[in-house]
């Protein structure tokens, strides 16, 4: 007998099958209970949709955060959050968590302190936040268990769509209804009619099973002419998966197991250990590019955050814990990732023995069983690491304390293998949507990579925009190599016929981390298919490019895409409009976004718009926000800050009310802050209704008639030419772009620096030593560590000396009268208080730069003793003074 599990306030309720398929009807069908899915049934339910049903393929809530194990979370732990992971690490300079990710995090960052001592026990080298997955496995089912138990929202277990109901009488087919298997079988025994489904499954299931049109593997340049896109990829390729594992600490020894087909040579950037002995191994591939880590800290550094396998993404820290044993993820990218392409031989063969050709496709429209033997082979190649590093590597450590050797992988999965469920999937299909999101359109256009990036919003700020994201175009090594010794004709080189033996991946061409997107937004338009109705992507099966998709993939993108997927399908249900009028109707639009960010005040709003300062606890969080989605803020290109505690200027306030034209101006306002003035302003307009501001087609697939069809629009309502990635070099006047100008009479010019990097022509570098009369200038204290070279821009002003207190410098110099100009500033972050004088007078006082701008001040001076003497630093706490350069003219 079958049963359809029915998960009621967190138990299983077996439910015998009476007929030959079990039926239900909703108003919203759920696929997948990922992350995504978990945040659109919640978000749906908060807005009153009274009948969701979530069908999912595992038994765990959450995803990657839990049956894909990704249990450390590193983003959007608010501006100025550092102190961990590398300093170009884009989160680091992003948001103020928001929406249902921040509700999450609290509530498991709470969990932590009340076990471990702390919201963030695991102190990682890439992090900050941690969990054990199955403990967050409890708080996302505890945060769905109110909507289980008033009977909203119904949750249905081990079940995948094998057939889908797809009404065709209309132009454009509806999606009525999925039938579900047992996923281990292929026999339908549930039937779900609903009046809208949100695809959040990991590999796209309803999307495929319905009929809509889908993407995957890479995007040829032809298709949407992005800047990064490869040519003649294979189709196959993809962003890699992982089979992440949790160890935890043992009391003893607890080796795991050899894996099948292990070999130490497939792992040769596990460690230091492991590239030192095979660095030089002779790959089919040239230039691969090898590298790698300490193995783990040695006994004395157990609990500092550092860059090594053990600490990297360590998720609790035994010796600070309460705990007291330390568990770790291991995802680590140099030596656990499995590439899609160029298969082992055995699993290439296991694959074309159920299908001829099926090694050479994408894993996407593989079937769950082929998928299945990609799976078991990814786990013997993770599980390798593991037995690598407590073999080898044990065998090669002196201080053995924090061995591999004493942990063993966790039992909180209730698997067999003690693996996590699923794998971490960082790519799967791409629905076609009524627009696709592109790299241009997001891309940093600073520069051709993300050195060069500075704080900006991107070129394209879609008018249907729902959440505010950014990251990387993050692609891990995509690319497969094999021993050439180990194949068929080992004298030719590039021969790949066999495939067999050793592998390790690689970063092909275009596929890295070194793009960066500005602060974008997330368009409506990309949850919606192209041509079919009744049916909302989420998860990552939106629409939007390959190398888009390898930007947006995080814990909280994810759950960001999931709510606003449930909050378009509450506007729909309760306007009784299919999803893809929405974006053309302002009123409808607005729904949306006041469902989002607003309309359920117990619940944490959402970032319509990147800022990157304001805080979803402030008093005008939504007021500000849904002002600048409707644009009516006068915000410029690096206005990433709001400033809302500033005072309202009448300058601002005139700009705003000069925005909002169908509006009368703020007679009865008496004064305040930005923020204040923004809850006074934003009711007056809300007030209005929206008729005024609806929007006009200029014809069904051109909306603003500038001849660019709306699929391929992504200004949808404002004429434009086709979207091109162009850098945009920065344009500052002279006494602010960090570049000195040519003096012909210079007595000297200084070119503050740290070690190793080249001084700029015409310059005498200065790198932080203490004075020597010999020399002629220097510091009264050592400074040879307050160095900082950013590598955004060319010349002097790219590097910098810096104290957080007060520092003197001096020079040796005849007396006289001297013009000096001095540069203070950082290429790659804002700096604020910065101070410098000569000779007791302030020539810079109090000063604040923005990321990418300078102060560069002139001023003359007299020096009476033989020496110059030259003071930085505010003292004030917080602060850095960054010099930059300097040139001294005279004695007049």
């Amino acid at each position: 007998m079958r049963f359809v599990f029915v998960v009621l306030l967190g138990l299983l309720v077996f439910t015998p099958k009476a007929k030959s398929a079990d039926e239900i009807r909703a108003d919203l069908l759920i696929v997948g209970g990922t992350e995504s899915g978990w945040a659109s049934a919640i978000q749906a339910a908060r807005l009153g949709v009274p009948r969701i049903v979530i069908v999912h393929d595992g038994r765990w809530l959450g995803g990657q955060f839990t049956e894909q194990a990704l249990a450390c979370v590193d983003e959007n732990k608010g501006v100025g959050k550092v102190g961990w992971g590398v300093d170009w690490h884009p989160m680091k300079r992003s948001f103020h968590r928001f929406g249902l990710f921040k509700e999450l995090m609290d509530r498991i960052e709470a969990f932590n302190t009340e076990k471990y001592g702390s919201p963030m026990p695991g102190r990682p080298h890439h992090g900050p936040s941690t969990f054990r997955p199955a403990e967050a496995e409890a708080i996302f089912r505890e945060m769905l268990n109110p909507y289980l138990a008033n009977g909203q929202v119904t949750l249905i277990t081990d079940r995948y769509p094998v057939r889908a109901d797809v009404d065709r009488s209309a132009s454009i087919p509806e999606l009525t209804g999925l039938w579900f298997a047992p996923v281990d079988s292929t026999v339908a025994d549930l039937h779900v009619q609903a009046k809208l489904t949100i695809d959040a499954s990991d590999w796209g299931d309803a999307i495929q099973v319905s009929g809509a049109a889908f993407e995957y593997g890479p995007d040829p340049p032809s298709r949407y002419g992005e800047p990064s896109a490869p040519e003649n990829a294979p189709p196959n390729e993809m962003n890699p998966i992982t089979w992440a594992m949790i160890v935890a600490e043992s009391n003893d020894e607890t080796p795991i197991e050899k894996p099948k087909r292990f070999d130490d040579r497939n792992y040769p950037r596990a460690t230091r250990f492991s590239l030192d002995t095979y660095r030089d191994l002779d790959w089919d591939v040239d230039n691969i590019h090898l590298g790698a880590i300490k193995h783990w800290p040695d006994a004395k550094e157990t609990s500092n955050r550092q860059l090594t396998v053990y600490s990297v993404r360590r998720i609790v820290e035994g010796r600070t814990s309460r705990d007291g044993k330390t568990a770790i993820l291991l995802n680590y990218m140099n030596g656990q990732d499995y590439p899609l392409e160029r298969l082992p031989a055995h699993v290439a063969a296991a694959l074309d023995a159920t299908e001829p050709g099926a090694s050479t496709k994408n894993i996407v429209i593989l079937s769950r069983p082929q998928r299945e033997i990609i799976f078991r082979d990814a786990k013997q190649h993770a599980l390798g690491v593991l037995y690598h590093l407590q073999n080898f590597v044990h065998d090669r450590a002196a201080d053995k304390t924090n061995s591999f050797r004493r942990f063993h992988l966790s039992d909180e999965f209730g698997t067999p293998d003690h693996l996590p469920p699923k794998p971490y999937i960082r790519e799967s299909l791409r629905l076609k949507a009524m627009y696709m999101m592109r790299e241009q359109d997001g891309r940093n256009r600073d520069g051709a990579t993300k050195n060069k990036a500075t704080e900006r919003y991107a070129a394209v700020m879609y008018p249907d925009g729902l959440f505010a994201w950014q990251f990387h175009y993050d692609f891990h090594r995509t690319g497969r190599t094999y021993l050439v010794s180990e194949n068929i004709d080992a004298n030719a080189k590039h021969n790949r016929s066999e495939n067999k033996g050793p592998w390790i991946d690689y970063h092909k061409p275009l596929r890295h981390t070194n793009f960066l997107s500005d602060r974008s937004v997330f368009p409506l338009r990309s949850l919606v298919p192209e041509q079919f109705n009744g049916l909302l992507g989420a998860q990552g099966n939106v629409g939007f490019s390959s190398i888009v998709s390898a930007a947006i993939r995080l814990h909280d993108q994810r759950i960001h895409v999931g709510q606003a997927a449930g909050a378009t399908a509450a506007v729909a249900l309760r306007s009784g409009v299919t999803p893809r009028q929405i974006p053309y109707d302002r009123e409808l639009l607005e729904s949306v976004r006041h469902a989002l960010c607003g309309e359920v005040e117990s619940s944490t709003a959402i970032l319509l718009w990147p800022f990157r300062d304001l805080e979803p606890s402030h008093p005008a969080f939504v007021a500000i926000n849904r002002l600048a989605a409707l644009r009516l803020l006068p915000l410029g290109l690096r206005d990433v800050d709001f400033r809302p505690d500033d005072p309202a200027s009448p300058e601002w306030i005139a700009k705003v009310v000069a925005r909002s034209d169908q509006t009368q101006g703020p007679a009865q306002w008496t004064g305040g802050s930005r923020g204040e003035f923004c809850r006074w302003w934003w009711p007056r307009v809300e007030q209005q209704g929206w008729e005024s501001w609806q929007i006009q087609d200029h014809s069904t697939d051109d909306a603003d008639g500038d001849g660019i069809p709306d699929r391929d629009d992504a200004l949808l309502f404002t004429p434009n030419t086709p979207i091109r990635f162009e850098i945009e070099r920065r344009e500052l006047p002279p006494d602010r772009d960090g570049v000195p100008q040519p003096i012909d009479d210079l007595d000297r010019a200084i070119d503050f620096c740290g070690p190793n990097v080249r001084q700029a022509a015409g310059f005498v570098a200065d790198r932080g030593q203490v004075f020597q009369r010999e020399r002629g200038f220097g510091w009264t204290q050592d400074h040879q560590q307050n160095h900082r070279s950013r590598n955004r821009i060319e010349g002097p002003g790219d590097t910098f000396l810096f104290t957080r207190s007060r520092a003197r410098w001096e020079c040796l110099l005849p007396n006289g009268n001297y013009r000096l100009t001095v540069c203070v500033g950082d290429s790659a972050h804002d700096q604020s208080s910065q101070s410098v004088s000569f000779e007791g007078q302030p020539l810079i006082d109090q000063h604040d730069t923005a990321e990418g701008e300078f102060i560069e001040a002139t001023g003359e001076v007299a020096v009476q003793d033989g020496v110059l003497t030259m003071d930085i630093g505010s003292g004030i706490e917080g602060c850095n003074t960054c010099v930059n350069w300097l040139q001294i003219q005279g004695p007049l």
